[in-house]
């Protein structure tokens, strides 16, 4: 595989302005020999060392590339895994709650299916629903909220 964005920067830095035949020896003693730097890294992707540039050194990959490239493969795996226990087809960003494929859907958790309806249908007061029923009464009696037309008069 080929080095990423940031193993070749890294190589860059560590061989300015060295000849060819001792940047070869630099750069195979970097693979080889981990640095007592807490910032050389090697790649999960490309193998290849790279220094990691963020804040609280937490990066595992060396540029945008292979970060395409893990996060593909992260994918892939857990599409797989979701297919593997439910052979079916769906997103694995959130977990199956409602069972609509089965020959009588249900849903799994009945907090779940509350919450759903929920987000339609507001549990209210008593009160409350009768004064919404008499504004909705008004509006009809006064012909509803649709602004009427001005009267164009021709002289």
């Amino acid at each position: 595989m080929q080095p990423g964005e940031g193993a070749i920067e890294y190589a860059a830095e560590i061989t300015a302005g060295l000849p060819r035949s001792a940047a070869a020896i630099v750069i195979r003693r970097a693979m080889t020999e981990p640095s007592a730097d807490p910032r050389i890294k090697d790649c999960e992707v490309c193998r290849y060392p790279f220094r990691d540039k963020t804040k609280n050194r937490s990066a595992t990959v060396c540029g945008p590339w292979c970060k395409t490239t893990k996060k593909s493969a992260q994918r892939k795996q857990q599409r797989k895994k979701v297919k593997r226990v439910h052979n079916v087809t769906v997103k694995p960003s959130k977990p199956i709650r409602y069972l609509f494929w089965l020959e009588y859907p249900f849903w799994l958790k009945e907090k779940w299916m509350i919450g759903y309806a929920g987000s339609y249908e507001r549990p209210r007061d008593p009160d409350k629903l009768a004064q919404i029923t008499a504004a909705k009464q008004r509006t009809e009696l006064m012909g509803g909220k649709r602004r009427r037309k001005t009267e164009i008069i021709e002289y």
